[in-house]
C-alpha cells in the first residue's frame, strides 16, 4: 500500500481504539475544513458511550487521533467524553465548530 489511501478503501476498514480496544465501525464519511480544503477528520458509527458530532451514534475522530492506517484496520485514540476538553482545543477549527461537533455545549 503506497501513502495515498482513497475513501473507497477507507471505508472497508475496521476502526479500532486503541484505548480500549473496542470496535467503532467502517469510517462512513470524511470531514474536511472549509478554510484550507484539508482534512480534519472522519466520522464512524461509534460507540453508544460517545455522543458526538450530531448524532447519538455516530463519532468524529479528529485527524490528530488516527494512530496508523494498516492493511486490514484504523488505529485510534479515544478517550472518554468526559476528557474532550483537552482534545478539543487541539482540533484546528473555531471554537464555535468545534462546539457543533460536540453534542453537549458545556464540554468546550
Amino acid at each position: 500500500m503506497g501513502v495515498e489511501v482513497s475513501f473507497c478503501e477507507l471505508r472497508t476498514k475496521m476502526v479500532i481504539n486503541v484505548v480500549d480496544g473496542k470496535a467503532l465501525g467502517r469510517i462512513v464519511d470524511i470531514v474536511f475544513s472549509r478554510e484550507n480544503a484539508k482534512v480534519i477528520g472522519v466520522v464512524v458509527p461509534g460507540d453508544k458511550n460517545f455522543h458526538l458530532w450530531g448524532h447519538k451514534h455516530e463519532l468524529f475522530v479528529p485527524y490528530e487521533n488516527i494512530l496508523r492506517i494498516g492493511v486490514d484496520a484504523v488505529l485510534v485514540e479515544l478517550r472518554p467524553i468526559s476528557t474532550y476538553k483537552s482534545v478539543c482545543s487541539n482540533v484546528n477549527i473555531s471554537p464555535h465548530e468545534r462546539c457543533s461537533l460536540i453534542q453537549s455545549k458545556n464540554q468546550c
